[in-house]
């Protein structure tokens, strides 16, 4: 079971919800976003590497290399991070590192209305689905399950965070992810205007994990908002 949230998940399964195929290749862009790697400036923070892939910024620690999410075939973007990017996909809950990305509306030409549905359970399949991981605490902020029957309007968004932990073979990590689809609701005013769904999850380890967590979440940004904004927006609404 992959502990990173697989893109080509998500697509295959808003494409058997809606009963629209994946768009072929010559759809996408010939060229990647504008991916860099900045060194931050020496302070007390572990977060000291700065990532940006287009308009998906992190922070991630010295230890930790990171790279482009492929938009070979999906309209994805965003990257990937850990001290072991090989092993990320395959590492069941005990690989250290991070994955950030958002995904086109546009380019996936499949409604809004979809998103609601992968968010609540493709989304984070990947942890959900891992006997060796255990929830800790869930919050759904925001559940306006989508009419697809056209007879009543709704938001159709979905805002959830979540943190537990994994234990494999004696190593522990902790885990948390934010997932959101903001549909036609309040999320949709702040963030990116053709986003149909943001992803954020981190894994760590260590005595500090909690608060390693916090920061590598709350660090991560869509255009020039983070996150953290993205939700508080349907909290306050």
């Amino acid at each position: 079971m992959r502990t990173r949230i697989a893109a080509s998940m998500l697509v295959m399964a808003l494409s058997a919800c809606s009963g629209v195929s994946s768009p072929p290749r010559h759809d996408v862009p010939e060229t990647l976003p504008e991916f860099s790697i900045r060194q931050l400036p020496a302070s007390p923070s572990p977060l000291r590497v700065e990532v940006q892939a287009g308009d998906v910024q992190g922070l991630i620690p010295e230890d930790w290399q990171a790279q482009p999410l492929p938009q070979t075939r999906y309209p994805q973007q965003g990257f990937i991070a850990s001290p072991s990017l090989a092993d990320w996909d395959t590492g069941a809950g005990i690989v250290r590192g991070m994955e950030a990305f958002w995904v086109d509306v546009g380019k996936l030409q499949i409604p809004s209305d979809y998103y609601y549905l992968v968010a609540r359970g493709p989304a984070i399949a990947s942890l959900a689905g891992n006997s060796a991981c255990h929830p800790a605490k869930d919050e759904v902020f925001v559940d306006h399950p989508p009419d697809l029957t056209g007879h009543r309007f709704s938001p159709s968004d979905y805002v959830e965070s979540a943190t537990g932990m994994c234990k494999v073979q004696g190593q522990r990590t902790r885990w948390a992810y934010i997932v959101a689809a903001p549909g036609f609701g309040p999320a949709r005013e702040v963030g990116l205007p053709s986003s149909g769904l943001y992803v954020v999850l981190a894994v760590v380890s260590g005595k500090r994990a909690n608060a390693l967590l916090h920061q590598i979440i709350q660090a991560a940004r869509f255009g020039e908002v983070p996150i953290s904004k993205i939700v508080a927006a349907v909290r306050t609404a």
